[in-house]
């Protein structure tokens, strides 16, 4: 038996086939796919996003000391700001501006005032975001985004947003201050009452007095140099530019999405195509039959449905169709010659068989012995699958018109004749075949007599009368692992033809089929692929040659 081995391995070149042969597929699925990503984005309602930017400084207030006591703001922390914009002051701040905010009816108004603080709850914002980075001393550039469907309410939230957050930072640069001045306050209060405690203060005040007129001076001059101060502090935040209405919407974007799922399409679709390969056990490509050491002798092409009046054989039978048959008739004869021989059998006699009913064989069969009677050689094509015949019916007129002709060493006297196989089998005498040309006979089979086997040594002897007076003889198998017909008749001619679809044809079937046909010391001569894309043919020289419209004439 032949090693299976070859087809457990995932094999990068029929991966790479898969692709190619299912190009159009997958075009057609991410173009699907980006076509309905577009129309359903384009239909989106279309959102601007206007944006502010703010300059982070970390020594904005000068670090100033008052009375020991550092009243410069700490610079603001990486990240701060993106949690500022979630700060219910903020939002308070923020939602107490949409109430003068112009575009925007009541209904609107409240909705977005209800979603701000949604967003708050929930810990995350769309409708504003803040983007930038602060280093170790606090010092970075900051954008305050807000996103809405009209362009002008976007740019006003967004310096909204922008003027709340520098309010809060300038509140966050008032706490030291505020606490300082407050401090202050409570000391000089508290200096005034123990200087009131000890009386009027004289023309020469006395020790603890004089300390603290002092103390008082001092203090009084800290607290308004404080008060200076918390009227000049702005914080670590400062505008660098407002916003501005936008002209483009930020999204949908319809022709970026449709591109994204095109692509997502693509990869999906190849992915799929790829796995389906790498487990498909089906016979795609003659590389599978190099794996079981089988030929591929020929591809015939699917032919689209044959026009009213018009058989698929009439099809076969011209252009394309014509050199694909003559290519797989050539490489038949080829095959058969000296190999028959050397294990006794007729070189002249081959049987077609298929996997799977459904191949196309019978008519595939039919076309060869047309090729070969056009060709001069005298033909005889058998029907030998009792069970489906279809040779009458794809020969069509010419069958039904067909005069009659003695087979070898027949002469049946008149109204005695056998004119189908099983007849002819029980009385070689009186055997008769249809001349469907001057090199081609046909024998066909009757319509279910009872029998559905054909007596194996009766098929013997005929063959070996038969054949000597033909040039070919063609035997219309039934698929071999249906019944046991197949097999038995293997043995009997010089060569064996199966007949797969790919794609449809399992490769452990083909496997069991092989095995039984070298069981049954049957000579297989190779493979014909039938029912394929014209596109992929790939056997045979120049196919289409010679089919082209002639070139026009030049004018001189």
């Amino acid at each position: 038996m032949h090693d299976r081995t070859s087809t457990d391995m995932i094999d990068l070149t029929r991966s790479l086939q898969a692709l190619r042969q299912s190009a159009w597929a997958i075009l057609l699925c991410a173009l699907a796919l980006g076509a309905g990503a577009y129309a359903y984005f384009k239909r989106q309602t279309p959102i601007f996003q206007a944006s502010t930017m703010i300059v982070s400084t970390g020594s904005q207030t000068g670090n100033q000391t008052v009375n020991q006591t550092l009243v410069s703001a700490p610079p603001l922390p990486s990240g701060a700001l993106k949690g500022a914009l979630l700060n219910l002051d903020v939002l308070r701040a923020i939602n107490t501006g949409l109430d003068g905010l112009q575009g925007l009816d009541p209904v609107t108004r409240a909705a977005l005032q209800r979603k701000l603080l949604g967003e708050a709850a929930a810990g995350r914002s769309s409708t504003l975001r803040v983007n930038g980075e602060v280093d170790l001393y606090g010092n970075g550039i900051y954008t305050i985004s807000a996103r809405h469907t009209d362009p002008g309410v976007a740019a006003q939230l967004a310096n909204l947003a922008t003027e709340a957050i520098i309010a809060w930072d300038t509140r966050r640069g008032l706490v030291k201050v505020t606490s300082a001045r407050q401090a202050l306050e409570v000391q000089l209060r508290d200096t005034e009452r123990r200087l009131a405690l000890l009386g009027p203060v004289g023309a020469q005040p006395t020790r603890e007095q004089a300390t603290l007129l002092s103390q008082q001076a001092v203090r009084t001059n800290d607290l308004n140099n404080l008060r200076a101060l918390e009227r000049a502090v702005v914080g670590s935040l400062s505008l660098v530019a407002q916003a501005v209405t936008p002209l483009k919407p930020v999204s949908p974007r319809a022709g970026r999405n449709a591109v994204l799922a095109g692509l997502f399409a693509l990869l999906a679709s190849s992915v799929l195509v790829l796995v389906r390969s790498s487990l498909s056990r089906v016979v795609s490509s003659d590389l599978d039959l190099h794996g079981m050491q089988l030929r591929l002798l020929g591809e015939i092409p699917r032919f689209r449905t044959a026009k009213k009046g018009q058989s698929v054989l009439a099809m076969l039978h011209k252009g394309q169709g014509a050199d694909s048959v003559a290519f797989l008739a050539s490489n038949l004869r080829g095959r058969l010659g000296q190999e028959a021989q050397d294990r006794g059998q007729d070189a002249r006699t081959v049987m077609v068989t298929s996997l799977l009913p459904g191949d196309g064989k019978s008519t595939l069969v039919a076309a060869l012995a047309g090729s070969f009677a056009a060709s001069g050689l005298r033909t005889l094509l058998i029907e030998a699958d009792v069970r489906h015949p279809t040779q009458r019916a794809l020969w069509g007129l010419a069958a039904e018109t067909a005069t009659w002709v003695n087979l070898p060493m027949a002469a049946p006297f008149p109204g005695e004749e056998a004119r189908d196989l099983q007849a002819a089998l029980r009385n070689p005498e009186a055997a008769q075949a249809r001349r469907l040309s001057e090199h081609l006979h046909l024998v066909v089979t009757a319509a279910h007599e009872g029998a559905t086997r054909l007596p194996t040594e009766a098929f013997r002897a005929a063959l070996h009368t038969w054949t000597p007076r033909y040039d070919v003889v063609l035997v219309d198998a039934p698929p071999a692992l249906a019944i046991s017909d197949p097999l038995e008749m293997a043995s009997m001619v010089g060569g064996v033809l199966i007949v797969l679809e790919p794609g449809k044809a399992n490769l452990s079937g083909v496997q069991r089929l092989q095995d039984a046909l070298e069981l049954a010391n049957a000579n297989v001569l190779g493979v014909a692929f039938n029912k394929i894309n014209p596109r992929r043919i790939t056997t045979g020289y120049g196919y289409g040659y010679g089919y082209s419209s002639p070139a026009r004439p030049v004018k001189a």
